[in-house]
């Protein structure tokens, strides 16, 4: 229907090198911010760490109780 921009009825034809090229700048933006987001350091470093150490190297999901 919006194809149709002559008064015979036919559609243009689409022009697929520009619509590759502006698929690969959209997919190329998206990539770049999504490494960007990724890669982000928003500055809350924390001095303390919420996450609790374990005694050795494997506990408590050793398999074996071995001490």
């Amino acid at each position: 229907m919006f194809g149709n921009d002559d008064d015979y009825g036919r559609p243009r034809p689409i022009n697929w090198g520009r619509s590759a090229v502006v698929l690969v700048v959209v997919l190329g933006l998206a990539v770049m911010l999504m490494l960007l987001v990724a890669t982000a350091d928003f500055g809350d470093k924390s001095p303390s760490t919420t996450v609790p150490k374990t005694p050795g190297p494997c506990a408590p999901f050793c398999p074996t109780n071995a001490r």
